[in-house]
């Protein structure tokens, strides 16, 4: 570039790159360095375009790139052809107005019904570096919208949403008023604006029916303010958060504002930070499987393990269970992380000497989104098979959550124990499930979870020994959980447990430290 610019800026002189004759423009005989350098650039852009097109957002972004990537090629062409037609500066015009109509299009940033900044247009200017000009940011939500919307239409209702736009454009002409769906609305005010004074006036507004076509519509609003704190977090985390304070004033019976403070910021950073995490394990297949070990409470030698998902932050530290699998189950990732923990195990078995280690099985959890899969069956089929197991090797554990609905856990059991899968019942204890139910459920092992053991253990009565006594006459073997010393152990084996995991065994470890503290020597 610099080179170009130093050559054209000598034409006068030199004549390199043109001149000016009597008869008109003149090329120069070192014009093609210009076209050259544009190419240069065409090529880089292009390139550039294809190879990040992940990082624009939309269709529209992409295809737009590369059509005005095709303007500045067609008016390179065209230069070339027609070479004392100065054509090139057309080109050019047309190129930064379909930037414009592209990038900068206010339309793309208005919701249609209320003329206020849609989403996108929250997300920008808070992205903004001159947002602190806006140091309050207060909201409100229109209460059990969707119910509204059922009750009144959905027509009506868009009236109303419009109503209460011009109503918020008419009392602050001058700050930044949003509306993020589902009857949420946001305003950025400036320090000078009385907020209380604002969201009573709001409040006394909506005292008042709203007038649509001849309907009044009679919404209720609940407030969110948010501390000025809200400028040292990034966009995500401020909309993300505002977003659960307003799901939270919905939700709430009384009339008190909801305040975002610091520590609502703090855990929305926290959620996001375990969801990038997430996502990055998955996406890459770095969801490491930790086994637990299940001892024989005969023989107290293990005898079986489960298998159990981690994650891990930037930083290399283990993510607990506890905070990433409800942000799995609720963005939809349960199915995908669950599947490469199945995968993994099924890896390990057909690498490692099954009894070289003393397993003589490791259960796999199913989630409850995972068993509505109805290709279930044939996913765990095809992965048994691409590792040359038998499906003995695991069982598959299902909590009691998952069993509400009988019709669905015996068809999806069904399909699975065609396939030679074997069953054990998580968690006994904390669900709807009785022996009278579960007689006729094909489970080979019933985990009694680790509150009722530990309240036995603190508080002994007859009923925990009954149910044990009950399930083994019905059939079941019994797993206990939260074995964490060894008075629970003997507790536990006392009244007839057949297998023991907890603590005071191990915790949950790397597969490879498996393998290394239970490989029996030769």
């Amino acid at each position: 570039m610099f080179i170009t610019e130093t050559v054209t800026l000598t034409s006068p002189w030199t004549k390199a790159v043109f001149s000016i004759e009597i008869t008109g423009y003149q090329r120069g005989y070192f014009y093609n360095i210009i076209v050259l350098n544009f190419a240069i650039y065409l090529f880089m852009s292009a390139y550039a375009v294809i190879i990040f097109r992940g990082k624009l957002k939309a269709k529209r972004d992409f295809y737009g790139t590369l059509f005005y990537l095709l303007l500045l090629t067609s008016g390179l062409i065209m230069r070339i052809l027609f070479p004392k037609y100065l054509l090139m500066d057309t080109f050019c015009v047309m190129t930064i107005i379909s930037i414009n109509l592209l990038f900068m299009n206010p339309e793309y940033f208005i919701e249609r019904r209320t003329r206020l900044f849609n989403s996108e247009g929250l997300r920008i200017i808070l992205q903004d570096t001159t947002r602190q000009k806006y140091d309050t940011i207060f909201a409100f939500v229109i209460r059990h919208y969707q119910e509204a919307v059922e009750i009144y239409g959905t027509k009506q209702m868009d009236v109303g949403i419009r109503l209460i736009g011009s109503y918020l454009r008419r009392i602050l002409p001058r700050e930044k008023l949003f509306y993020y769906r589902s009857g949420r609305f946001i305003i950025m005010a400036k320090s000078n604006v009385d907020v209380p004074a604002v969201i009573k006036q709001i409040e006394e507004r909506f005292k008042s029916p709203w007038l649509s076509d001849n309907v009044e519509l009679y919404l209720e609003a609940r407030f969110v303010e948010v501390s000025p704190e809200y400028e040292l977090y990034d966009s995500d985390v401020v909309i993300n958060t505002l977003v659960n304070a307003l799901n939270k004033a919905n939700n709430t019976t009384d009339k008190s504002h909801v305040l975002v403070d610091r520590e609502m910021f703090n855990a929305t950073q926290d959620n996001t930070t375990i969801k990038r995490s997430l996502e990055k394990a998955i996406e890459n297949n770095t969801v490491e499987v930790f086994l637990q070990p299940i001892m024989d409470a005969k023989t107290n030698t293990l005898v079986g393990a489960e298998s159990l998902c981690r994650i891990r932050d930037d930083k290399g530290n283990i993510i607990s269970p506890n905070k990433f699998i409800p942000i799995a189950e609720s963005n939809g990732r349960i199915n995908q992380l669950g599947e490469q923990v199945f995968e993994k195990t099924c890896k390990f078995i057909s690498e490692n000497n099954m009894s070289d280690l003393g397993l003589e099985w490791i259960n796999v959890n199913l989630s409850p989104a995972q068993f509505m899969k109805k290709d279930l069956a044939s996913d765990f089929s095809k992965l048994i098979e691409k590792y040359n197991l038998q499906p003995s090797n695991i069982h598959l554990e299902i909590t009691e959550a998952v069993i509400v609905d009988d019709d669905i856990m015996n068809n999806q059991i069904q399909s699975l124990r065609h396939k030679g899968f074997l069953f054990s019942l998580d968690d006994y204890g904390t669900g709807y499930s009785n022996i009278s139910r579960l007689k006729h459920s094909p489970f080979s092992n019933v985990k009694i979870d680790m509150s009722i053991v530990w309240d036995y253990c603190d508080n002994p009565n007859l009923l925990l020994p009954m149910l044990i006594k009950a399930f083994k006459e019905t059939g079941y073997s019994l797993t206990a959980e939260g074995i964490e010393t060894k008075e629970i152990e003997d507790t536990m084996k006392s009244i007839g447990i057949d297998y023991l995991q907890g603590m005071y065994y191990s915790p949950p470890i790397p597969m490879d430290e498996f393998i290394k503290k239970y490989t029996k020597s030769s």
